[in-house]
């Protein structure tokens, strides 16, 4: 519960309350209720000072999970022993899958410092100086799957018109640049030991697959710099962004799986997407199918009769 929803909340049981009282003590009661709104605001405020996560009504979705999969939580070093004892059963040669956004790099911080770069632009300064200083105190712990979310785990109300052409205002250039190929390698961070995790892999003669919805035009030499700069093992062959931008990602790349399967055994594939790594599953029912346990959409998922597999990182 926002601090707007539960304002309403207390309106209510304030005019409740009247409708039960004298007439006399209304000025008391709306007197009381001014006051509580004032520590309601100071609380939330607060929250978003110390950089607590505020969780707002609708940021469950993200943290929901397909209700009838047969979810298997274990780590890192499991899968990994898993996926090399599968390795020396195959026929063809083996590969593995990942995703990168979420996956294996976290790119929370590729939105904070695009924020940050909102901030000291010219554009800050069309916004009331009160509204500019709470944006500069929202953090990495606000952070979730969408832009809106991270603003609504932070406190703000996108429902207010003042709020929303604010963000609307810092909406327009994180679209700009969170998708222009420079951003991703100034701020991206990988997933813990996510590195050191696809190398083990690679040390083991399995091929190591890229498969991302990142878009190719304006992302793909950013996506090679990155993937250099914190040392995970790469041929650009193996390597394969969207075409397309529109394309929807379960659809591109159950495609793309098809693709790779007809050379290579698909030993285990890793998504942070629930609805992604289905379609995907769906083409590789041998595979081990594994979800990272980041953000992701909470968008509806079809059933599985398989084992999916969930971590939440990568150990050493």
């Amino acid at each position: 519960m926002d601090s707007n929803e539960l304002w309403h909340v207390i309106q209510n049981q304030i005019d409740t309350i009247k409708k039960e009282t004298d007439a006399s003590h209304h000025p008391i009661l709306e007197r009381a209720c001014d006051s509580i709104k004032h520590a309601v605001d100071k609380f939330f405020a607060e929250q978003v000072a110390m950089g607590l996560p505020h969780p707002h009504p609708r940021s469950r979705i993200y943290r929901s999970e397909p209700k009838f999969w047969n979810i298997r939580d274990t780590n890192s070093l499991e899968i990994l022993n898993l996926i090399l004892k599968k390795s020396k059963k195959v026929k063809k040669p083996a590969a593995c899958i990942f995703d990168l956004d979420g996956t294996l790099f976290d790119v929370g911080y590729r939105t904070i410092g695009i924020l940050k770069e909102w901030l000291n632009s010219e554009a800050a300064a069309n916004f009331e100086q009160s509204l500019v200083q709470k944006v500069a105190k929202i953090n990495y712990s606000h952070v979730g799957y969408s832009l809106s979310h991270m603003f609504e785990n932070s406190g703000f109300d996108l429902r207010n018109q003042q709020i929303a052409a604010l963000f609307s205002s810092i909406e327009r250039v994180w679209k700009r640049k969170f998708f222009d190929g420079e951003s991703l390698v100034n701020y991206d961070q990988i997933i813990n030991n996510s590195n050191i995790f696809v190398n083990e892999i690679y040390k083991n003669n399995i091929e190591i697959f890229y498969l991302t919805g990142r878009y190719e035009h304006s992302m793909y030499n950013g996506t090679l710099e990155q993937l250099n700069k914190f040392n995970f093992p790469l041929k650009e062959k193996n390597l394969i962004l969207k075409a397309n931008p529109f394309a929807d990602d379960q659809l591109f790349k159950a495609e793309q799986v098809r693709i790779i399967s007809e050379k290579y055994e698909v030993v285990a594939n890793f998504e942070n997407e629930y609805l992604n790594l289905a379609y995907m599953a769906l083409e590789i029912k041998n595979a081990l199918n594994i979800i990272v346990d980041s953000q992701h959409s909470g968008r509806p998922t079809p059933e599985l009769d398989m084992i999916i597999y969930r971590i939440p990182h990568f150990d050493k």
